[in-house]
């Protein structure tokens, strides 16, 4: 009778109390890699990573393939918007858009910016990870596309298409760790630069 029972089919709930499980472990294994990249990591070693997660070596492979794809997953964290992250509404006035289009980037390539050298790292010595750069920037850029989408439809095709360029250029990852890295700018300051960076931008092309 024992051996029948353990034979019987799982139930929904146990399924569910499964799959909770594999999400937590992944979600362990995934931080604690992030938190060792951002503790000056270029490459977290598994060992170091299972043991911050409280787990064993095998079990953050029976995960994921390798360190690679781990490292992707991580990639995919620090540099992709949250879910429920809308940098701003098309319909409230610019200069409230700006500001929380500013405070949105600033935030998250603050927690990025102590490992940077990892993220540089990791994508040139992966063309997977370079790939999934190019399409989170992509995807930063059809987000500030949406946000000033009023400015920038009153613009002609190829001014638009320009402007929108700029202001990628001028919001992506590089711009806040030359700002704080390269020029020693506090958070505060590298803020006001992005500010009138993206005045600038809609100033000259309001001419």
């Amino acid at each position: 009778m024992e051996l029948e029972s353990s034979l019987q089919p799982q139930t929904p709930v146990q399924h569910a109390a499964r799959g909770d499980r594999v999400a937590r472990t992944r979600e362990a294994i995934v931080s604690s890699t992030l938190t060792l990249a951002m503790e000056g990591e270029v490459a977290p070693i598994v060992r170091d990573i299972a043991k911050l997660a409280g787990v064993s070596a095998r079990t953050v492979f029976q995960h994921f393939a390798d360190t690679a794809e781990l490292y992707l997953a991580v990639l995919g964290r620090v540099l992709t918007p949250s879910s429920g992250a809308h940098e701003a509404e098309h319909r409230k006035p610019l200069d409230e858009r700006i500001s929380t289009v500013i405070s949105n980037r600033a935030g998250r390539y603050e927690t990025l910016r102590p490992m940077w050298t990892f993220v540089e790292t990791l994508r040139r010595r992966s063309s997977e990870a370079a790939e999934k750069t190019t399409e989170i920037y992509s995807g930063n850029r059809e987000q500030l596309a949406r946000s000033f989408g009023e400015e920038l439809t009153a613009l002609p095709g190829e001014k638009r298409e320009r402007t929108l360029n700029a202001l990628a250029m001028a919001l992506a990852p590089e711009s806040w760790i030359v700002l704080r890295e390269r020029l020693g700018l506090t958070v505060d300051q590298a803020r006001d630069e992005w500010r009138f960076i993206i005045k600038a931008i809609f100033s000259d092309n309001g001419r």
